[in-house]
């Protein structure tokens, strides 16, 4: 099949990690669109295709709540670093101090001024993609939304009772190493680029309105992608 697909591989020895690497690419491209969800034709003209609720919302998201200042572009995102003061839970990447820290872009830049930044996240099927913040702080939407608000008191007042982690003895003693250190919550809360934003309640319902109307529905159930074989007749690992 790579033969066919591709003129430069005449056998096996031909393909490279590139080749395997694109048609990965091109599948994933086919079967995870995504691009048929109520936001997308509601911008094609079906102008019933979102909930007046979610209507409000999305004029919150590009007005108001300033979302679109980072979440920008076909995919929502700006693909760019940013820092937004969001908790630390788990073992992180092992930057800085006892090594539990993740000073997110600076790992790669070496740049002390892109210490906690992290790249805007996508917003496509936001809503069944959780939990939420790079290294899954909140488990509902509605918490993640609201750390954008006000991030630097949503983080000070974290609770790490609403983490979603998995137990086990050495990793349950350093979850939460980050987020209980003073020292270290002032300097993300110091490195936070968001000014707060002040919402009604039932403004806040209506941005994710708007963010649930993100969610393409073929996104909903991913079984049928899912071969039962692959081309040599071997089935999939269980």
């Amino acid at each position: 099949m790579f033969v066919e697909a591709y003129p430069d591989i005449d056998g096996p020895e031909d393909i490279t990690y590139v080749h395997a690497a694109n048609a990965i690419g091109a599948f994933e491209a086919f079967a995870w669109r995504f691009d048929n969800s109520p936001f997308d034709r509601f911008l094609k003209g079906d102008r019933q295709a979102m909930s007046v609720s979610a209507q409000h919302g999305m004029r919150l998201f590009y007005g108001k709540a300033r979302c679109a200042s980072c979440h920008s572009g076909t995919f929502q995102t700006d693909h760019q670093f940013h820092a937004i003061a969001m908790p630390q839970i788990g073992p992180g990447k092992g930057d800085g101090f006892d090594g539990h820290d993740d000073f997110g872009r600076e790992q790669t830049t070496g740049d002390p001024a892109d210490r906690y930044r992290f790249r805007t996240l996508t917003l496509r099927n936001v809503a069944i993609t959780g939990p939420w913040g790079h290294d899954g702080a909140y488990n509902s939407l509605e918490a993640v939304v609201r750390h954008h608000l006000n991030p630097v008191q949503s983080l000070e007042d974290y609770d790490t009772a609403g983490a979603v982690l998995p137990s086990r003895p050495d990793l349950d003693a350093i979850d939460f190493v980050v987020q209980n250190d003073p020292v270290r919550i002032a300097q993300m809360a110091a490195s936070n680029e968001l000014a707060p934003v002040r919402l009604k309640d039932r403004q806040v319902a209506q941005l994710i309105e708007f963010l649930h109307a993100l969610t393409d529905p073929a996104a909903l159930d991913l079984r049928g992608d899912v071969p039962k074989q692959v081309p040599s007749g071997l089935p999939l690992a269980q």
